[in-house]
């Protein structure tokens, strides 16, 4: 009987006077107890592996590839697979999560996971058919073809049934932005790793084998899928998020979002009800945007479909694409109000294909705008382009620009903390949104509706300023509510947490809670899991799922001391670079600092320290130090981590 792992990881040496070019490591078992796979299992391997405190693109840098736990078994919303090192955008520990077609093909080599080290001196990509693998020459792709036309023309050269992931422009010209991209517009885009593997003039990998994983009880995995299945065609069990997504995906949120503070305007100075009402939001959102969608698209162990691929009419770009998710829309719509759908289909293909960050992107554009709104940058630093809010054909013109590194895109592709140095413009007027060098998402920190939780978020988890980090409907899970079903009352994007924390003051069991969301979301990316299916109304089985597949008899709790212990190594990567929590604070704006003076999100808090007393409340139910938040040393002896307490603590 199998656990669902390989129990073995590839090496990757792309240096060219490399001896072995490839090894295996084979993975024990309680690795796979302790850290799951995905990036629990990449955590450990390159906290384990990797010097401290190198250079952005020193060539010892590790770049990884993994999969999830539960990939190629009989769960489902199991096609997630992740990138992991440490991120040339922040200098912190960097993951970014992708869905598609590339989680199954990392299995099928054989390996739970890739691991790339060294620097080729010429451009290069990562052939692995079945037992054969094999570096090759990637010249006749390097800056000549986009990731649309790399994978065409890898499968085309292989063969259909391989699956690739590749770079395209921004990756190959190290913006700090840039992602890795499969299925002609799935990207694992936040973090810059796009640029660390542009930095060791890796292309791409293309994979096909035929390695089959099994799990210690095939059949009960399949029985709690088959009774999610079942509620997940049930209309009376499915949530109002979950007939959204299952109509028109992320997309069919955003009219909401606008109209209730989720969406922040206008670079955090506007506000959707004003700014941005239904009448504009409208022609964007999820029911204009389907109008276009010619198929469902469904990533790799997806039941739901999600995704959409669309024609635009009158553009050979646009013959076949992607429907533009909640972020795209919003950053290029929403925030820069602009209701021209067209213009923002366009601008999310050319960035897909580019592999560039479209929410980095966007935060980035939106800095820019209001300095040009404020007068602080003019057409002299613009090269004659007129940044006024809605402008569409500026939009697309200046996204452009950023692909290419040319005109005044060439200030702008290494993201808003950049180019705020760049143009001198460093504690200026126009607030540069991010969190230590990580552009802020689409979710604004001050909604009162679930925005404390992601604030909060936004400045403690490892990688910072980012929306995907906590799972706080992990609430649902931990407690008995009554009898009744769980997870009906989960709306929007996120799942609402029990406590909904306001401005006055600590609530009881306020670290609790944030930890639990916070380790929680370690656990289902450790799975391979994709965070939409636990949103959508029916409980999903994870912790069954995990149990089936492996043999293991673990409890929910042992799960989430799994999360937190991945979630403690991820976190001592940044300690050990030097890292301490005042290098992670939000724009004073993000804080609510001054505060709006329209809209629903227009409060003055209570506290003004309220966001620094619930970090330290995190901090405290995580086991570390509340000021400095070092792991303290009994917490790392009870997660069994001696190499984390030898790093951090000199004896």
């Amino acid at each position: 009987m199998g656990k669902g792992y390989t129990g073995k990881i590839l090496w990757v040496n792309l240096n060219d006077d490399a001896k072995n070019q490839f090894s295996e490591e084979f993975i024990p078992d309680e690795v796979y107890e302790q850290f799951l796979g995905g990036y629990g299992l990449a955590a450990k391997i390159i906290f384990d592996n990797q010097e401290k405190e190198l250079s952005q693109f020193d060539s010892k840098n590790i770049l990884a590839v993994v999969s999830g736990l539960l990939t190629n078994g009989k769960a489902v919303f199991n096609g997630r697979w992740m990138l992991a090192g440490k991120s040339p955008l922040t200098g912190t520990w960097g993951d970014a999560n992708c869905g598609g077609d590339f989680a199954p093909a990392i299995k099928y080599t054989g390996y739970d996971g890739i691991f790339f080290k060294g620097k080729s001196k010429r451009p290069v990509y990562l052939l692995i058919d079945g037992k054969n693998k094999k570096l090759m020459p990637a010249d006749e792709m390097w800056k000549k073809k986009d990731t649309t036309e790399t994978e065409e023309y890898l499968k085309q050269k292989h063969g259909e049934d391989f699956r690739v992931a590749c770079i395209g422009l921004g990756g190959e010209n190290c913006s700090l932005i840039s992602g890795v991209v499969n299925a002609k517009g799935r990207i694992a885009a936040r973090s810059g790793l796009g640029a660390l593997m542009g930095s060791k003039r890796l292309k791409a990998i293309c994979l096909r084998g035929d390695e089959e994983v099994s799990a210690y009880d095939t059949d009960g995995v399949w029985q709690y899928s088959t009774q999610l299945l079942k509620d997940l065609v049930d209309e009376n069990k499915l949530n109002d998020f979950g007939k959204t997504m299952k109509n028109c995906g992320t997309a069919g949120t955003l009219t909401q979002s606008a109209e209730i503070g989720d969406s922040p305007l206008k670079n955090w100075l506007g506000v959707g009800i004003n700014d941005f009402p239904p009448k504009m939001a409208d022609k964007i959102n999820g029911f204009s945007v389907t109008k276009y969608e010619v198929n469902k698209y469904h990533c790799y162990g997806c039941p739901l479909g999600c995704g959409g691929i669309c024609h635009i009419p009158d553009n050979k770009m646009l013959k076949e694409t992607h429907r533009p998710e909640y972020e795209t829309l919003c950053g290029f719509g929403t925030q820069l109000l602009n209701d021209d759908l067209k213009s923002i289909f366009l601008v999310n293909e050319k960035l897909n294909r580019a592999g560039i960050d479209t929410i980095s992107c966007a935060t980035t554009l939106n800095w820019a705008f209001e300095a040009f709104d404020k007068r602080l940058i003019t057409t002299k630093e613009t090269d004659g382009l007129e940044l006024k809010w809605g402008n569409s054909d500026v939009v697309v013109e200046l996204v452009d620009q950023i692909i290419n590194a040319k005109g005044f895109g060439k200030y702008l592709k290494d993201g808003v903390k950049m180019a705020e140095i760049h143009l001198r413009l460093t504690n200026s007027d126009a607030e540069a949104m991010h969190v230590h060098g990580q552009e802020l998402p689409m979710h604004d920190s001050r909604c009162k509706d679930g925005g404390f939780g992601l604030g909060v978020g936004y400045e403690v988890e490892p990688a910072p300023g980012r929306h995907t980090s906590t799972f706080p409907g992990i609430d649902e899970y931990t407690e008995v509510d009554n009898g009744k079903e769980l997870n009906l009352l989960y709306n929007k994007l996120k799942l609402q947490p029990k406590y909904i924390f306001r401005d006055d003051g600590p609530k009881e069991d306020m670290g609790i809670s944030l930890k639990n969301s916070s380790c929680a979301e370690d656990i289902v990316n450790g799975l391979g899991l994709c965070n939409f299916g636990l949103y959508l109304g029916p409980k999903v089985p994870f912790v069954e799922w995990a149990n089936a597949t492996t043999g293991w008899n673990y409890t929910l709790d042992d799960y989430l001391k799994i999360g937190q212990r991945i979630k403690t190594v991820r976190h001592a990567f940044n300690i050990r670079e030097g890292f301490k929590p005042a290098d992670f604070a939000m724009p004073k704006r993000a804080r609510g600092v001054p505060p709006l003076k329209r809209g629903p999100n227009a409060y003055s808090p209570k506290n003004p320290k309220i966001w620094d007393i619930a970090k330290k409340e995190y901090y405290g139910a995580m086991g570390w130090d509340r000021e400095t938040a070092v792991p303290l040393r009994e917490t790392l002896d009870d997660l069994n981590l001696p190499e984390v307490k030898k790093a951090l603590y000199v004896e």
